[in-house]
């Protein structure tokens, strides 16, 4: 696992939390088409925290 810049989904239905770990699983489940750099002003989701 490593760091990586802050992304976030824009799909309405993805919860609003950004992610900054390689093996999220939640964030790697996000297709390219809605990631978006930065947090947005999300809080970082539960998976990027615990790891």
């Amino acid at each position: 696992m490593s760091k990586v810049s802050a992304y976030y989904s824009i799909n309405p239905t993805d919860p609003d939390v950004h992610h900054d770990q390689s093996d999220c699983p939640s964030g790697q489940q996000i297709p390219a088409h809605n990631r978006r750099s930065g947090t947005n002003g999300y809080p970082k989701c539960k998976h990027c925290r615990d790891m």
